[in-house]
């Protein structure tokens, strides 16, 4: 009976720790959208070639992370890429662990070798979030919901990836068009002084 007891505690306090985990990174990950709005808010939410203002899609993107990008053929021994999942509005995408890496700004050391199992595990975590209308009010805003499918020009972050500490995180931004080339960009950001900064960006993909 005391074995038992031991193990509904431990249990619990499990349950517990995640949690507070995904609650601490649910909040950080407002502040990240918060300060990249308040920082680079208005030339994200304009055409580049005209002044209009671009609505940002209040659901954020899942990305998931992808642990084996490389893979060898088995006809001639070469490393190729495979293909990762579509990008798109309604479905997940994919980012390849090397390239949260791989950054050359950081000489591979932005995230370090303690945050990659923690990294992997964020794919089972937080799953949808949606940024609160009180951080957007200076912008137009679009919404998914189950009925609705947005078909208009709109930009949309994802939900940052976070390094084991809650330091440092990868998130994309996305632009997408009707009738423009679309693209996305890799975003790195880091907590300084308690504010979220950019500390490199990287395109990413672009049609």
């Amino acid at each position: 009976m005391k074995n038992i007891l031991v193990l509904f505690i431990l249990t619990l306090l499990s349950c517990n720790s995640k949690n507070r985990e995904e609650l601490i990174r649910e909040k950080e990950s407002i502040h990240i959208i918060q300060a990249l709005l308040e920082e680079n808010g208005l030339e994200m939410a304009r055409f580049f070639c005209v002044e209009k203002k671009i609505p940002i899609c209040l659901n954020l993107k899942k990305i998931m992370v992808n642990t084996r990008c490389f893979d060898k053929t088995k006809t001639n021994e070469e490393i190729v890429e495979k293909q990762l999942p579509e990008k798109s509005f309604t479905n997940l995408g994919g980012v390849c662990i090397e390239k949260i890496y791989g950054s050359r700004s950081f000489d591979n050391s932005f995230f370090i070798k303690n945050d990659s199992l923690d990294i992997v595990k964020q794919n089972e975590t937080i799953k949808a979030f949606k940024i609160q209308k009180n951080i957007t009010q200076k912008f137009k805003t679009v919404e998914l919901t189950e009925r609705i499918k947005i078909d208009e020009t709109y930009i949309q972050f994802s939900i940052p990836i976070f390094s084991k500490d809650n330091t440092k995180a990868y998130l994309e931004f996305d632009y997408y068009s009707v009738n423009e080339d679309s693209f996305g960009i890799s975003i790195y950001v880091e907590k300084v002084n308690g504010k979220w900064k950019i500390k490199y960006t990287a395109r990413n993909w672009n049609t």
